[in-house]
C-alpha cells in the first residue's frame, strides 16, 4: 500500500477527535471523600458540602445540566471545596462547556496545583479547546506527579494534534509498552499511523483493535476508513457490514471515494469532524 499523499497528512487531522481515550475518558474520583462535611459549622460551607453530595446523586440519575448548576452553586458559596471544585469541572466538561471547565479546573489547581486526575483534566479540556501545546504542559505535569497509561495516550493525542505524528507514536508505544492490550491507545497509534501516511502498518493495527470482542463500532469504522482511504473499497465494505446495513455501508465506500478525490484540506477536515461527530449520517447497528 502506498504513502498517502500531502492532502492526507492536513486532511486527516481532526481522526484523533473521535478514537482518543485520554481526552475523553473520565477523569478518577479524587481521594476526598465527596460530600464529606468540615468539622467547622460555617453556614455557606455546610450547604455547599450538602450540595455537593445532592448533585453527585443527581448526576448519577444521569441529569448532568441540573448536576452543574448544583456544582456551580456549592463552588460558588465555598470556592475553597475542592470536591465542588473538581466535580463541576468534570460535569461542565462532560456537557463540552469547556471554556468554563478549563476556568474551574483551574480554579482547582490553586486548592492542590499537584493533583494529577485535575492536571490532567485540564489538558483534555484544553485538547478540546484546540490548544493541543497548552495541554501538553499540563500533561507533563501531570506525569510528574504520577505515571499513567492514559497520559502516554493523552500525550500522543496532542501531538497527533499538532501534526507530530513521530512524537505521538512514539508516546503511544511507551503506554503499550505498559498496558499492551489497551484498545484506545492501539486504536490511536493506528490512527496515528494513517495520518502519517502508513496505511500497512495502520491498517495493521486498526485490523488488531477491530477484531478485540471489546471493540466499539466507531473502531471498527476507523478499520474501514482506513481501508477507504488506501483504496480498498472491497474491504472496507467487509468492515463496515459489522455495523451498518447495506445501505449506510454504500454509502461509506462513496464517501471514502470523495475523500480520495478531494483536492481541498479544509473541505476533508470538515468532513472527518462530522464523520467523528457521529454526523455522517450512518446508523450503527446495536
Amino acid at each position: 500500500m502506498g504513502k498517502a499523499t500531502p492532502i492526507f497528512a492536513a486532511a486527516l487531522a481532526a481522526l484523533l477527535a473521535a478514537g482518543c481515550a485520554g481526552p475523553d475518558d473520565p477523569l478518577t474520583v479524587s481521594g476526598r471523600p465527596h460530600g464529606e462535611i468540615p468539622e467547622h459549622t460555617d453556614r455557606d460551607t455546610l450547604t455547599a458540602g450538602v450540595l455537593v453530595r445532592v448533585a453527585k446523586s443527581t448526576a448519577a440519575s444521569g441529569d448532568l445540566v441540573i448536576a452543574a448548576s448544583l456544582y456551580r452553586r456549592a463552588h460558588t458559596m465555598d470556592p475553597g471545596n475542592f470536591d465542588a471544585a473538581t466535580a463541576l469541572a468534570r460535569t461542565l466538561a462532560r456537557l463540552g462547556a469547556h471554556d468554563e471547565a478549563a476556568d474551574v479546573f483551574r480554579a482547582a489547581l490553586e486548592i492542590d496545583p499537584k493533583d494529577p486526575d485535575i492536571l490532567r483534566g485540564l489538558g483534555n479540556t484544553l485538547v478540546a479547546l484546540g490548544q493541543p501545546a497548552q495541554a501538553i504542559e499540563q500533561y507533563e505535569r501531570a506525569m510528574r506527579e504520577r505515571e499513567d497509561v492514559r497520559l502516554f495516550n493523552a500525550i500522543g493525542v496532542a501531538y497527533d494534534k499538532l501534526n507530530d505524528h513521530n512524537m505521538a507514536q512514539a508516546y503511544y508505544r511507551t503506554g503499550l509498552d505498559t498496558a499492551p492490550g489497551n484498545l484506545n491507545i492501539n486504536n490511536n497509534l493506528g490512527l496515528s499511523l494513517l495520518l502519517s501516511g502508513n496505511f500497512g502498518e495502520a491498517i495493521k493495527m486498526l485490523r488488531k483493535v477491530a477484531a478485540d470482542p471489546k471493540s466499539t463500532a466507531r473502531q471498527r469504522l476507523n478499520l474501514a476508513l482506513a481501508f477507504g482511504l488506501a483504496g480498498e473499497p472491497e474491504a472496507a465494505a467487509e468492515v463496515a457490514r459489522m455495523d451498518l446495513d447495506e445501505a449506510s455501508v454504500q454509502r461509506n465506500i462513496a464517501y471514502y471515494e470523495t475523500l480520495r478525490a478531494l483536492d481541498d484540506p479544509k473541505a476533508t477536515t470538515e468532513a472527518l469532524h462530522a464523520h467523528f461527530n457521529g454526523n455522517s449520517g450512518n446508523r450503527v447497528r446495536r
